[in-house]
């Protein structure tokens, strides 16, 4: 008899472990998403054995789509405020379903789920979901201007960097010579919104400021690198950036020109003034050889 007890608590449990091994391995919801693009949802499952029932995708809850492999139609797709399920795109299996979907702007944002279950006798489901923001996303690096190609060491820099429109707006960050630039180095942070595609579109202006001196520019390579970095909190994935060089002289170097300089000319008036005098002195004398003609 304890025997047989043991027997039927050992294939309970086994029956048990077997049934409990349907889970969702993985989603894909990107976290963020421009509104300008097409998104493919992706959700992976192990269905431990038993028969795939169904796939169901909710966005906020609400139904959108539904692959049924026993049934018919396999694919069904339910009307969402938000979300345009694409036609013949979407591949689903005993391990996967992909969903592409065309997005129409903010209200598509929201939280995205997965549910999937398995046939008769247990209907027993899993699911997994994440969140996804609709937003409009920087679509260029970020802009520098009033930069110029060469600089005098101890001259003043000025320089202006924008961010491209975007919401969520990017924050913008100074880099000079590869160290972040300093706070009294900063003008205040100018911002100006326009409304578009539903959203408040950010663009975001800051300016850098400071003399060239110190240890940051006294290097071998004479080099003056300005780098503006735009990033959206949250999601270091977007960030953009920009780089300018120009190049240092400095005073010395100036000097050392000018005596290059004047050192070519003097040697090239060397050689032009003799030169000339023979010219003369030849003339003159082709002259003279021409009047003894005439009087001979």
């Amino acid at each position: 008899m304890d025997y047989w007890l043991w027997m039927y608590v050992v294939i309970g449990f086994s029956v048990y472990q077997h049934a409990g091994s349907l889970i969702v391995t993985d989603i894909f919801v990107p976290p963020i998403i421009d509104f300008r693009d097409n998104v493919t949802l992706s959700c992976s499952y192990d269905m431990g054995g038993h028969t795939l029932n169904s796939v169901k995708w909710y966005k906020d809850e609400k139904e959108f789509f539904r692959y049924s492999p026993m049934m018919h139609p396999v694919y069904m797709k339910f009307p969402v405020d938000g979300i345009q399920v694409s036609d013949g795109s979407n591949i689903c299996n005993e391990t996967t379903c992909k969903v592409d979907l065309s997005l129409l702007g903010k209200k598509s944002s929201g939280v995205y789920r997965c549910e999937v279950s398995e046939d008769a006798p247990h209907f027993k489901l899993t699911t997994k979901a994440a969140n996804m923001t609709v937003a409009a996303l920087p679509q260029n690096n970020p802009l520098i201007s009033s930069f110029h190609s060469m600089y005098h060491i101890d001259e003043f820099v000025t320089a202006n960097c924008s961010s491209d429109y975007s919401s969520p707006p990017a924050t913008l960050t100074w880099y000079i010579n590869g160290e972040q630039a300093l706070y009294g180095e900063l003008q205040p942070r100018i911002e100006h919104t326009i409304p578009a595609h539903d959203y408040n579109l950010q663009r975001q202006i800051l300016q850098t400021h400071f003399y060239l001196n110190g240890p940051r520019f006294y290097n071998p390579t004479r080099i003056l690198e300005l780098k503006c970095v735009a990033e959206i909190e949250n999601f270091p994935t977007l960030r953009r950036e920009s780089t300018l060089k120009a190049f240092l002289v400095q005073d010395d170097d100036n000097l050392n020109n000018q005596m290059l300089l004047s050192s070519g000319y003097q040697n090239k008036s060397e050689h032009i003034v003799p030169h000339t005098i023979l010219l003369i002195f030849a003339k003159i004398l082709t002259f003279l050889l021409h009047q003894n003609k005439i009087f001979s």
